[in-house]
């Protein structure tokens, strides 16, 4: 009997070691490959596995059999490894090269407010706006005669503004050139708000990180929105001005609310993992697709497309 229980610990114990022996030595190999090349994967993707392993390690504890048990604590050590690694590039993608962190005091001389315009042409019928930042609070609010206006708040000298005008169309790229943050003194976050023309036909591209972001775009017509962010509070309420409007957004563990016209048709495709959602007036057709009951008969129609990871979804009618 007492030899019985001595092969049982034996058991366990080999088990535990090829599971924390195939963890190490894949997540090793995979932060050593990528400090001398750069492995291209869809790591998000890959993240939304990690549930796997959970279930491998599951029935690892019901098998019996002496090799099974160590396959299957293998293969959930190496999901696991690969699970972790895709946190830390997919984490990464949204601190850039260009992040720091700084501890000390924060001259008010290194702080301003400005105001950026650009003038509007009656010729332009479309305009593009490409909004790339990290950390802050940037709003949508208000419209305005010029083309666009940005009013900053933050550290000296951290955006840049781009203007290219081709016929009838116009394309606005802003930057924000650091992210900073602050330990020590002062703290100033980064604040952008934006009014924009409302007689052109719009597109969006916002490319964020850790943000609080607000857009009341019921005043223009939107053609196009797409949304790239991190761990971010996004809130979007859109109006019905124009005909069709398309709606793709990307992010990483986030807090999504939008708002569409209860007039408007509108349909939503999902792809996400460890989110809750709540989808106010809507009917499901299948998984993760789902349509407001006008759908086919509204003349104003709004497409969404939504891919994330751990988010609370919310999409509700006005």
């Amino acid at each position: 009997m007492q030899k019985n229980n001595n092969n049982r610990r034996d058991i366990k114990m080999k088990t535990s070691h090829i599971f924390w022996g195939t963890l190490f030595i894949v997540l090793g190999l995979l932060v050593l490959i990528n400090n001398f090349t750069t492995i291209f994967m869809d790591w998000g993707t890959i993240w939304k596995l990690w549930p796997a392993a959970i279930v491998l390690l599951g029935i690892s504890l019901l098998i019996k059999h002496k090799l099974g048990k160590g396959v299957v604590a293998g293969v959930a050590a190496l999901i696991i490894a690969v699970s972790v690694f895709a946190t830390f590039k997919t984490t990464a993608h949204f601190i850039h090269d260009d992040f720091s962190i700084v501890f000390d005091e924060l001259d008010d001389r290194e702080f301003e407010v400005t105001k950026y315009e650009e003038a509007m042409d009656s010729s332009i019928t479309k305009a593009f706006l490409e909004f790339d930042a990290g950390a802050g609070s940037f709003n949508v609010k208000d419209t305005t005669h010029q083309l666009i206006i940005m009013k900053t708040e933050g550290v000296k000298d951290n955006y840049k503004l781009k203007r290219f005008d081709s016929d009838s169309s116009s394309k606005i790229q802003f930057s924000m050139k650091h992210t900073r943050f602050r330990i020590g003194g002062k703290n100033y976050k980064n604040k952008v708000d934006i009014s924009l023309n409302s007689k052109p036909v719009w597109d969006m591209e916002f490319d964020i990180g850790a943000a609080s972001v607000k857009l009341d775009l019921t005043p223009y017509k939107i053609n196009d929105l797409n949304i790239d962010m991190g761990a971010a509070a996004l809130d979007v309420r859109l109006g019905d001005l124009n005909d069709e409007t398309n709606v793709d957004i990307e992010a990483g563990a986030s807090d999504i609310d939008l708002f569409v016209p209860e007039g408007s048709g509108c349909q939503i495709k999902t792809d996400i993992a460890l989110s809750s959602k709540n989808f106010h007036g809507f009917e499901k057709i299948k998984k993760n697709f789902y349509q407001t009951s006008n759908f086919e008969d509204a003349e104003k129609k709004i497409y969404i497309e939504i891919d994330c990871g751990v988010s609370s979804i919310s999409v509700r009618r006005y």
